[in-house]
């Protein structure tokens, strides 16, 4: 008997946890940001085109400080300047429409960018 409800139990821990995993709400990663890319101050790929709802991931590479200011979606931007390399945060984009952004430092040597979501 004890080898029995051993058995059920242990099956249903493993159906409780597939559950959670196939029905837990997921990120959709879009594509990743570089700032700073061959020793220039840009952003790399500068344009992008992602879904709605899927996220893009910025990345502190070369010749920082950066930040992201969205000029129009400041809930989006991470004004927090960024000195180490390979720091990164995530932005989801949740409505269509086109996001352009700039590195607020580096924004006067063309730093700049677009993201369009559809």
């Amino acid at each position: 008997m004890y080898h029995i409800v051993k058995t059920f139990i242990q099956t249903l821990w493993i159906m409780l946890i597939s559950a959670a995993v196939i029905f837990m709400p997921r990120m959709a990663y879009a594509a990743e940001i570089q700032m700073g890319a061959d020793g220039m101050l840009v952003f790399e790929p500068c344009e992008l085109t992602v879904d709605v709802g899927e996220t893009v991931t910025f990345i502190n590479n070369e010749l920082p400080p950066h930040n992201v200011m969205f000029a129009d979606y400041q809930e989006l931007s991470h004004g927090d300047l960024m000195f180490s390399a390979g720091e990164s945060f995530d932005v989801t984009f949740e409505k269509a429409g086109d996001y352009a952004f700039q590195c607020d430092p580096h924004a006067g040597a063309g730093m700049k960018g677009v993201i369009h979501v559809q």
